[in-house]
């Protein structure tokens, strides 16, 4: 019976061993199945400016799908290189990965980890081969915006200090021009007054003595019995009468003043109306102090119009400047340049002798050229290049201009680009930076955008 115990027991471990082993190994084949460990894989590089805290082993995903993990990130050996980063991906999301995917750092929600998102290119794109390097898109991190925020208030609160004290200067002047105005009012008005008051006085008292002398009253009225004494009282009252008519006509002079003085063209209303001019003055001053304010605000969240950026006015700069960087010394920005032949772009006119026009085929190779960069316009500049080989020199930029403008009008009028920003460049035959240093028959799509690498692409 022991002996009997002790093989059931021995039985019972064994059997507990082989569970165990075979629960492990399908927990380990469910582990290697979630981390695809077993799935087929091909290796594709990209680099980025900034990683923003990506680690290798994070998640990497395609259009949203998970698609494999970041195997390695190797750091830049000089400041102004870029952190080079190693993915794995599954083979079967392998036709969703162009050569124009767009690979970007994203966040999982508002406080979750990072991991590298890789858009799916175009149909038109061959597939990314094993090995390539594709596009990164820089991450936008808050901290830039909050910096642009914080320099653009500074600016705002210095413009304020400097014209405070220019304002304190104008409502100072304006009261010393009231108070001016109001000390002018009253001393004259003293003056007034008196010449009113002594023409009154001159008046009455000679009608006191005209009454007098005509009731023959006192020593003067008794003597115009007398002819002579009455024929030279007689001219004492003349004279008399022709003081009152004097004071009268002083007074009436006094009031005239007055009058004039307070009428619309007088000093009085010329001060009034001169300082309400310097009131509306100050107030379309202030007006528009407001409206160059309320544009400041909105300067940092629409781009600040490419001052800062260096492109200027983009219509005047000429094939010259262009040639010698005019879009790119003062500026941190990238070129991106696709490049398309005009065998595959433009067609005969069947209407115009000696014309050509874009073809259907030529439309769609612009439509899948420009699809990845729509989001960024009309942030970023694009410049249409043209390149003709054909020809004399005359001859080469005529046709150079000729692709260049077609293919631009052709995208301002479907996409609704900017026009100021979108502009054809007429290069003739230099064709710097072609595909494999090859002389360049057709166009060259150019965006300018910031921190973006600056690989060309052919088509």
């Amino acid at each position: 019976m022991p002996a009997e115990s002790s093989t059931a027991r021995l039985v019972g471990v064994g059997v507990f061993v082989l569970g165990a082993l075979l629960l492990f190994t399908i927990a380990l084949f469910m582990i290697g199945d979630r981390q695809m460990a077993f799935a087929d894989k091909f290796t594709v590089y990209t680099e980025f400016k900034k990683i923003t805290g990506l680690q290798p082993g994070a998640i990497v995903r395609v259009s949203g799908a998970k698609a494999g993990t970041i195997k390695s990130i190797d750091p830049p050996t000089v400041p102004s290189g870029k952190f080079r980063i190693e993915m794995e991906i599954a083979e079967e999301l392998h036709p969703l990965v162009r050569a124009d995917s767009l690979a970007s750092i994203e966040t999982e929600g508002l406080v979750g980890g990072n991991y590298l998102g890789v858009g799916a290119g175009t149909d038109k794109a061959p597939a990314a081969a094993p090995k390539s390097t594709i596009p990164g898109k820089e991450p936008f991190e808050i901290s830039d915006l909050m910096q642009q925020m914080g320099d653009t208030i500074t600016k705002v609160n210095d413009t304020i200090d400097e014209m405070r004290d220019d304002v304190e200067h104008a409502v100072a002047s304006i009261g010393d021009t009231v108070d001016n105005a109001n000390a002018l009012i009253t001393g004259v008005s003293d003056d007034v007054k008196k010449m009113a008051a002594a023409g009154a006085r001159i008046s009455d008292d000679a009608a006191r003595i005209s009454e007098g002398l005509r009731s023959g009253r006192g020593t003067v009225g008794k003597l115009l019995n007398d002819d002579e004494l009455y024929q030279r009282a007689a001219a004492v009252a003349k004279q008399a009468e022709q003081i009152a008519a004097d004071a009268r006509q002083v007074v009436a002079q006094a009031r005239k003043a007055v009058d004039e003085f307070q009428s619309k063209e007088g000093p009085v209303q010329g001060l009034a109306a001169g300082l309400k001019q310097t009131m509306d003055d100050a107030r379309v001053a202030m007006a528009g102090f407001a409206d160059n304010m309320e544009a400041l605000k909105h300067n940092f969240l629409f781009r600040g119009f490419f001052n800062d950026r260096g492109f200027f006015n983009l219509q005047t700069i000429s094939p010259a400047e262009y040639r010698e960087g005019a879009l790119t010394q003062k500026s941190a920005r990238r070129i991106v340049r696709i490049w398309l032949r005009s065998s595959v772009l433009v067609e005969a006119d069947p209407d115009l002798p000696a014309a050509i026009r874009l073809s259907d085929d030529g439309k769609k190779r612009l439509d899948s050229a420009i699809a990845a960069y729509l989001d960024r316009f009309p942030g970023d500049a694009l410049i249409v290049e043209g390149h003709s080989q054909a020809g004399s020199k005359d001859e080469q930029h005529l046709q150079s201009r000729q692709l260049a403008s077609l293919a631009r009008d052709y995208l301002i009028g479907k996409y609704q680009l900017d026009p100021r920003l979108t502009v054809a460049m007429p290069l003739g035959g230099d064709s710097e930076g072609s595909p494999n240093g090859e002389a360049w028959e057709g166009v060259a799509l150019a965006v300018f955008q910031e921190n973006t690498s600056a690989a060309g692409k052919q088509r």
